[in-house]
């Protein structure tokens, strides 16, 4: 990046940012990026230094030593940070970050990064995957400790990148490994995708929903709608935005159901009392099969809508149509009635046989995430 650049990038943060004037504590780890944390599961606040990267906070001391050396870029700031620290390991929640790629050659300190959602075509770092990793990026990016959701996005990252890889699914559903046979109730809950800015994300939401109550009343089975607005951190804001999905499913449905709407526990731990999940697409609903929960996966949207690449399995180049998931672009209501019946009535047995493959393609399960405090231990 050209120095005019670099400078720019540099001042825009210092002027909008925190300042720091003392050094950055020496400590046994840096976090790279401290929007999120999920590491705190395992490792101690204390022991955890955070570099900043999004302009919130600039260390000064860190900022000084870089000009007295002529060094102007951000690459160059994290480096600087990190040698100071002097961590054992520099971890990341984030799998996008270009700086964090070149971290482990440039400091000389290994790395560790986590993948932070699913992966799909309308992706930035895949539909634009040349800009992220261009040509012989191999032999430049390294990351010690990759940890991934699949097979497939390994394959992926492992092409673009070096290190050692390992398909644990996600971090966080690994945190607590839930009795899936244990006091579930026998209801349905659908995983609301409705957006108040987005119509793509909307499109046929209240449909599948309305047909999935249809089902579930004929089956004698209770139904409920987890809305995307109830855990929104600025909740009260969002208010206004709960009540339009409220009201976007109950213009169709006008039976007797109800919206799971506590706002005091993770979405974790409310689904993981119930039986059957349903949605769109979800990485929630992913992370709940991971464990065994019995989950259908139902999207009818256009050709041209673009969410329609989340569809379950399309990043791993599965089918349009599987036993428990259908995605198509037409409405097909034989298709709503057959992954139904095959998440509800299926025999356990049946069930668990077909989850085995798909957990590798989908989202793997390291209980408790024995791997990376495998990792942490021998530092």
């Amino acid at each position: 990046m050209p120095l005019r650049n670099n400078l720019k990038i540099l001042f825009r943060n210092i002027f909008k940012a925190k300042w720091k004037i003392s050094p950055p504590k020496k400590n046994k780890f840096v976090l790279v990026d401290g929007e999120y944390n999920p590491f705190l599961k395992y490792i101690k606040k204390k022991e955890m230094t955070i570099l900043y990267r999004r302009g919130e906070e600039v260390n000064l001391y860190i900022l000084f030593r870089c000009f007295l050396k002529f060094k102007f870029s951000v690459l160059d700031y994290c480096n600087q940070f990190i040698r100071h620290v002097s961590p054992k390991l520099i971890l990341t929640a984030f799998d996008y970050h270009i700086i964090f790629f070149k971290l482990s050659k440039k400091t000389g300190i290994k790395t560790l990064m986590l993948q932070k959602g699913q992966r799909g075509y309308s992706e930035e770092i895949i539909s634009n995957s040349n800009y992220y990793f261009p040509k012989g990026s191999k032999k430049k990016f390294h990351v010690d400790y990759v940890f991934l959701f699949n097979e497939t996005i390994r394959k992926f990252y492992s092409k673009r990148i070096s290190g050692n890889f390992f398909e644990i699914g996600s971090f966080e559903n690994n945190f607590n490994k839930f009795n899936y046979k244990k006091n579930k109730k026998k209801e349905i809950v659908f995983i609301s995708n409705y957006s108040h800015v987005s119509r793509n994300k909307c499109e046929n939401e209240d449909i599948i929903a309305f047909h999935l109550y249809e089902l579930a009343k004929k089956n004698n089975i209770p139904f409920k709608i987890l809305p995307r607005y109830r855990t929104n951190p600025q909740f009260k804001k969002m208010e206004q935005s709960l009540k339009e999905e409220i009201n976007f499913y109950k213009k169709l449905i006008k039976g007797n159901f109800e919206f799971i709407l506590d706002k005091n526990k993770t979405s974790y731990e409310l689904l993981s009392k119930y039986r059957f999940i349903f949605t769109t697409y979800s990485t929630l609903a992913s992370e709940l099969l991971a464990k065994g929960f019995r989950g259908g996966f139902i999207m009818f949207k256009s050709k041209k809508n673009p969410i329609f690449s989340y569809r379950f399995g399309a990043f791993s180049k599965l089918k349009n149509k599987g036993i428990f998931w259908t995605s198509f672009n037409k409405l097909d209501i034989g298709e709503i009635k057959r992954v139904f019946n095959f998440v509800v009535k299926s025999k356990n047995k049946n069930w668990n046989k077909n989850l085995k493959f798909f957990r590798k393609k989908i989202m793997n399960f390291d209980d408790d995430n024995k791997k990376f405090k495998k990792i942490i231990k021998n530092l």
